[in-house]
């Protein structure tokens, strides 16, 4: 008989307390589980918007490539034109005179990317150039010497007292801007400097 009393007072001097540690226990392992999976799902996310943007910017490459087939027509028959003819500004490919208005990053404000004309590269990325050639003043240019940058080049020829020195053809500098804007909005803006 007492081992029944001493078993019945034990029970009621028992309060729950190990069920509530144990139930504080189990929250904080759920809130845990919820915080990783929340983490592994965030890093997921900006693996892969970071992977869409760097296959943007590989896709640049085609915009710097058809700029520059673009220049090497229009620098021999119409340098002192706006491509394409009649277009407004904003919305060519090329301008004829520097675009001197430049944003932070140094991208010209005048460029509205939503008339530029792009091109599709494997159907997931819109690409879009602007080239201008890097020259003052207004059309045409006539004194490609001050009015746009250019490079001289160096004395070439023979260095005897009184010989003939040969002098290279200067060159004048185009600005290319290409702007790509791929899947989930990813955007990369390339600027590259052509000498022709």
């Amino acid at each position: 008989m007492n081992r029944s009393r001493a078993f019945l007072q034990c029970r009621r001097s028992q309060r729950g307390v190990s069920l509530i540690i144990a139930l504080i226990a189990l929250v904080a392992m759920t809130l845990a589980g919820l915080a990783l999976m929340r983490s592994a799902d965030t890093s997921n996310v900006i693996s892969g918007n970071l992977a869409f943007r760097e296959a943007s910017l590989h896709a640049t490459d085609v915009g710097v490539e058809a700029a520059l087939t673009a220049l090497a027509t229009l620098a021999t028959t119409s340098p002192d034109a706006n491509y394409p003819a009649g277009c407004s500004s904003g919305a060519c490919n090329y301008y004829a005179t520097m675009q001197s208005a430049v944003t932070a990053a140094g991208v010209p404000t005048v460029i509205d990317w939503a008339t530029v004309p792009s091109s599709t590269v494997d159907s997931s990325y819109a690409v879009q150039y602007v080239a201008d050639r890097l020259c003052d003043g207004p059309t045409p240019v006539t004194d490609v010497a001050t009015k746009c940058m250019n490079l001289t080049g160096t004395s070439v020829g023979s260095k005897k007292a009184g010989a003939v020195s040969f002098t290279s053809a200067s060159q004048v500098y185009y600005r290319v801007t290409v702007r790509v804007v791929g899947p989930r909005n990813s955007q990369s803006i390339v600027q590259t400097t052509y000498a022709r």
